[in-house]
C-alpha cells in the first residue's frame, strides 16, 4: 500500500498546464481525488460495469451556474496502481501521477481512447502536454 507523500504542486502544474494548453484562459478548475485500490474497484464497477482496479477515472461535470460553474470535473486517482505501473514503465511515481492527472482532464475534455485511432490522437496530446512540462515522452 501506498503511503508516501502527494506531490501537490507538480499536480496542480501539469492541470494547469494541460488546462491552458487545450482550452487557452478558460478558468476551469478540477478536483484531484487520490484513493485506494478498494474504493477505484467500486468506482470503476458502479461507472463502467468493470469489476478491476484502475488507475485513473474522469468525471466531467455539467455545471452552468452556481458553485459548479467553473468545475470542469473529478479525476479520480489510484496511487498503489499508479506506482505499480511507474515501476513497470521505469519512471518515478511522481511522473505517472503527472501522465494520469493529464490523461484525465483529456477524457475530462472529451478524448477518448477506447478506440485505437481515438488512442492515438491522446495520446499525441498527453505526449505535447509532458514535453511542455519538461518531461520524457516515454512516460506515457
Amino acid at each position: 500500500m501506498w503511503k508516501g507523500k502527494v506531490p501537490i504542486l507538480s499536480l496542480k502544474r501539469a492541470a494547469s498546464f494541460a488546462l491552458k494548453k487545450e482550452m487557452g484562459e478558460n478558468k476551469k478548475e478540477v478536483s484531484i481525488a487520490l484513493v485506494s485500490m478498494d474504493k477505484i474497484e467500486d468506482l470503476n464497477f458502479k461507472y463502467r460495469g468493470k469489476k478491476s482496479v484502475t488507475d485513473v477515472l474522469a468525471f466531467p461535470l455539467s455545471g452552468d451556474v452556481g458553485p459548479a460553474k467553473n468545475l470542469l470535473g473529478e479525476i479520480v486517482i489510484c496511487p498503489d496502481v499508479a506506482l505499480n505501473y511507474a515501476r513497470a514503465k521505469g519512471h518515478s511515481l511522481e511522473d505517472e501521477l503527472i501522465l494520469l492527472v493529464v490523461h484525465g482532464i483529456l477524457h475530462l475534455l472529451g478524448y477518448r481512447d477506447e478506440e485505437e485511432e481515438d488512442r492515438k490522437i491522446m495520446i499525441q496530446k498527453e505526449k505535447e502536454i509532458l514535453k511542455l512540462l519538461g518531461k520524457k515522452e516515454q512516460i506515457v
